[in-house]
């Protein structure tokens, strides 16, 4: 589930994906804990592999297509705020990458320095 854009409704700033982003962020954090994740202060390399379904039609090699990486590191980001380190202002390097797969997720790898 991507980030999502920023919308202004009756003086509201309300998230383009509301519900669904949060039920994503909830189960990316879930996931962390249940992994054993616990929040650091140290600087984080972190390491996502989105896997797709490929739809019955597509022959491309890669999903270039949306959802955005860079919205779906956002999302994955914000969702390990608290959970596996203490603020994502401490991610000093992020290696994302989309595939498609027979198995829809989401593979963190979160490296200390």
């Amino acid at each position: 589930m991507p980030q999502g854009s920023m919308k202004v409704i009756n003086g509201r700033i309300l998230h383009s994906q509301g519900s669904a982003l949060a039920v994503w962020r909830s189960t990316i954090a879930w996931s962390a804990k249940q992994a054993g994740a616990i929040p650091i202060a140290d600087p984080i390399i972190i390491i996502l592999l989105f896997t797709m379904p490929r739809p019955k039609t597509v022959k491309r090699a890669y999903p270039s297509v949306a959802p955005d990486l860079d919205k779906l590191i956002r999302a994955s980001l914000d969702a390990l705020t608290g959970v596996a380190y203490l603020d994502d202002g401490q991610v000093v390097e992020v290696q994302a990458k989309k595939r498609y797969g027979a198995t829809p997720g989401l593979d963190i790898t979160i490296l200390s320095q």
